[in-house]
């Protein structure tokens, strides 16, 4: 057997994560004050529907990832095929420091009534940081 078929396959989502790099860059880190990073970022390790959502609408306005506040757009990525989105997202979740759970095809394709729609703002999505503050109050209770 050859090498390359010794060797353990890329993920199917690194080919995809190209589209990202110009902005969230190789290393996942972002650009400091203009574009947020996505390692070990709360956005990235929250629910998946919601990264399905801004892939889907894109996302513009002020978003806070981790502690820094940032204000610029991330346009749609609806052109982009159920499995693509599902592939860059499982890769951006299980690097970068991050360890969540993979996105599906399905997962995708039951979001896909998103596209379309306007972009989104921090608003139309639950801010981890604040779904982490109302559960520590209602255990405060």
């Amino acid at each position: 057997p050859s090498f390359a078929e010794d060797a353990p396959a890329e993920h199917p989502g690194k080919a995809v994560y190209v589209t990202c790099v110009a902005c969230h860059q190789a290393t996942g880190l972002g650009i400091p004050g203009v574009f947020p990073p996505l390692a070990e970022s709360e956005w990235v390790n929250g629910p998946a529907e919601k990264l399905i959502r801004i892939q889907l609408r894109g996302l513009m306005g002020k978003i806070t990832v981790k502690g820094v506040e940032y204000n610029s757009v991330m346009p749609p990525n609806s052109a982009m095929t159920d499995q693509q989105i599902a592939d860059v997202l499982t890769y951006v979740r299980s690097n970068f420091g991050n360890k969540a759970d993979a996105v599906t095809p399905e997962m995708v394709k039951a979001q896909r009534g998103e596209v379309g729609k306007p972009m989104l703002t921090v608003a139309d999505l639950i801010d981890p940081a604040k779904k982490e503050d109302d559960a520590a109050k209602k255990e405060e209770k």
